[in-house]
């Protein structure tokens, strides 16, 4: 097992690309199971990062939900108005 600096665990990040919808992203923590509801073919492993390079809101829903699932691409025009 890897330790970071301070000799913790060193925890990763696994980001992935969807296949045929390539605006969904999908993060996941190293070395647990990939995601129920959805085949591990169907995503590209595009970069894994450690915990502090991984913004805090993606962190919490990893650990809440397993994986974190986002879209990139949105306009302004997507925002729900006030």
């Amino acid at each position: 097992m890897e330790l970071d600096a301070e000799h913790r665990p060193l925890v990763r990040y696994n980001f992935f690309v969807h296949r045929h919808h390539p605006a969904y992203r999908l993060v996941t923590m190293a070395g647990q199971p990939f995601p129920s509801g959805t085949s591990e073919s169907d995503w590209r492993q595009t970069r894994t990062r450690d915990a502090d390079d991984v913004n805090a809101e993606v962190r919490e829903a990893i650990a809440r939900d397993g994986y974190s699932l986002f879209q990139i691409g949105l306009s302004l025009s997507d925002l729900p108005k006030p």
